[in-house]
């Protein structure tokens, strides 16, 4: 199977209601990040960590209280509630960081499906749009690095096939339908950071 078609657990379209189910969420994005290992596995291996690292923060709240925290909005809202959202390690700061990174991968994958070739384009239009403007100049270097290391085009969708006959066609067919209902997912998290004041310009 290729890439996407292996995820067993791939993002839900958003329900009418707009609430996202934290379990289903966090099972979906664990899945997503080996992608990075598609676009340079060294390079990409401190976004990997981060990664990692705010999917078991959100985990960890999520597994004091799961009927309480059914979904990723009910998190936040509780913090809120607490007074807690700018401790260290609150769970709406992993949600905000992983939220920016899932936006990456949106804008990346928007920019392949738009015929781009330089994939190297494609990557650094993602990280000016999705995390740029929050990190610092040393982080920035670091993904400058990662950036200039992502495969050519031809490269990348082989990686995204593997080792199927499948066309180029149908990976793409497939990685669209994936983009969607993640960038719907991503939009109705920004959206609710921004509408609840939790958005942040802080840089890392």
């Amino acid at each position: 199977m290729t890439f996407f078609a292996s995820l067993r657990h791939g993002f839900l379209p958003v329900p009418a209601d707009g609430r996202i189910d934290t379990r289903a969420f966090l099972d979906a994005a664990r899945e997503i990040v080996p992608f990075f290992d598609v676009l340079g596995p060294t390079a990409f291996a401190p976004v990997k960590s981060d990664i990692n690292g705010n999917i078991k923060k959100l985990q960890k709240k999520h597994d004091e209280d799961a009927a309480k925290y059914t979904t990723l909005q009910g998190i936040v809202e509780s913090e809120m509630e607490e007074g807690t959202t700018k401790a260290k390690n609150s769970a709406t700061d992993a949600l905000l960081w992983l939220k920016r990174a899932l936006q990456f991968i949106c804008v990346f994958l928007e920019k392949v499906l738009d015929g781009e070739e330089d994939l190297t384009k494609c990557a650094r239009a993602a990280y000016e749009a999705s995390l740029k403007r929050f990190h610092g100049w040393i982080v920035r270097g670091v993904f400058a690095l990662a950036v200039r290391a992502v495969p050519y085009r031809k490269d990348f969708i082989k990686a995204l096939q593997h080792g199927t006959d499948v066309g180029e066609e149908a990976v793409l067919f497939e990685m669209r339908e994936h983009m969607s209902v993640l960038s719907a997912n991503v939009e109705v998290l920004s959206k609710f950071y921004i509408d609840k004041g939790q958005d942040s310009d802080k840089t890392v």
